[in-house]
């Protein structure tokens, strides 16, 4: 009797994990909101071209993935949840000025009151430091 009672516990058990196994694929597989962005930036320390791109979370509110529509290449990002007081209406990427390039700062996620920082990566200078301006931000909204 122990042992059937321990063979329909693992069973359960297996049944389980394939259930949040399949919810995770489904959250993963989900389209994500397209952007087209006409000029290069960075996301994380990573230099990304300009290009269109599909942005979505993976699988949860602390990875957000960014591919290209054209070519396939995604690339994976560490981002910290948030949220704003207004109803997003459209997906909006927020860009910072930072010496002569753009970073990815925001993803806002449309028809919710989330929204994604990018985890910024430390300067090794100073100089580069005092470049940055976050007063002088750039925003695009999906396609």
């Amino acid at each position: 009797m122990k042992r059937i009672t321990s063979i329909v516990i693992a069973s359960l058990s297996v049944l389980f994990a394939a259930g949040a196994f399949t919810s995770n694929l489904h959250a993963q597989n989900e389209p994500g909101v397209i952007f087209r962005v006409p000029f290069a930036f960075t996301a994380d320390g990573h230099n990304v071209a300009a290009g269109n791109y599909e942005i979505n979370l993976v699988s949860n509110q602390y990875l957000m993935s960014i591919r290209n529509v054209e070519t396939g290449e995604e690339q994976i990002f560490s981002v910290r949840p948030e949220q704003q007081k207004a109803i997003a209406s459209q997906g909006l990427l927020v860009f910072h000025r930072c010496g002569q390039r753009k970073d990815l700062t925001e993803f806002h996620i449309p028809g919710t009151r989330l929204y994604s920082t990018t985890i910024a990566v430390s300067l090794a200078k100073s100089s580069e430091f005092e470049t940055c301006s976050p007063d002088e931000t750039t925003t695009i909204a999906a396609r």
